[in-house]
């Protein structure tokens, strides 16, 4: 009679959970690397972004200054009177900023 061994199936099955094992830890490693990288270029955009919209903010108030000075009533008026144009009292209305 011959002697059957079974170690062969258990070795087997060790050294394929010890690859499973192995694969997964690699797998673990990338996904943590790929993950970091790309929080990071995440971040950049972040801060790219908030750079844009600081520069447009100045940009805005600077616009606004320059809309208030433009809009000035004095302005006008000597623009008009450089023209020859005269202000007439009656037709003159006066409207309220509402505040």
């Amino acid at each position: 009679m011959k002697i059957v061994k079974r170690k062969r199936k258990k070795l087997r099955l060790e050294r394929f959970a010890a690859l499973m094992l192995i694969v997964s830890l690699m797998m673990a490693l990338a996904s943590s690397l790929f993950l970091r990288s790309y929080n990071n270029a995440l971040t950049m955009q972040v801060q790219a972004t908030e750079e844009q919209i600081t520069v447009y903010q100045t940009e805005n108030e600077s616009y606004r200054v320059a809309i208030q000075n433009l809009s000035n009533k004095e302005r006008v008026l000597s623009i008009a009177e450089m023209e020859g144009l005269a202000m007439n009292q009656g037709n003159v209305v006066t409207i309220s900023g509402g505040e």
